[in-house]
């Protein structure tokens, strides 16, 4: 099972990359990240990357370009691979 961490997951293009892989019996999202926080989602979302303390397999990023420095870190401190859309 691929382990995601989703960053903008309660936008437009989060939110349908949320519903393909919740179809894909080999992925899951563990966590999101967004500032936006009123979407409910199957899995926690956090405002702050730092928060989550558990474990991943790749970051998908696809949010606001101004997410890339805060998200740069993270990725960078897990030594994940990350997808940039």
């Amino acid at each position: 099972m691929t382990k995601i961490i989703m960053n903008g997951c309660n936008g437009k293009m989060g939110q349908v990359i949320t519903r393909l892989i919740s179809e894909d019996s080999e992925c899951e999202i563990v966590a999101g990240f967004d500032v936006n926080d009123t979407v409910e989602n199957t899995y926690p979302v956090y405002s702050n990357p730092d928060e989550f303390t558990g474990d991943a397999d790749v970051i998908i990023v696809v949010s606001h370009a101004s997410a890339l420095t805060s998200m740069g870190r993270c990725w960078k401190k897990r030594k994940l691979p990350v997808s940039v859309a």
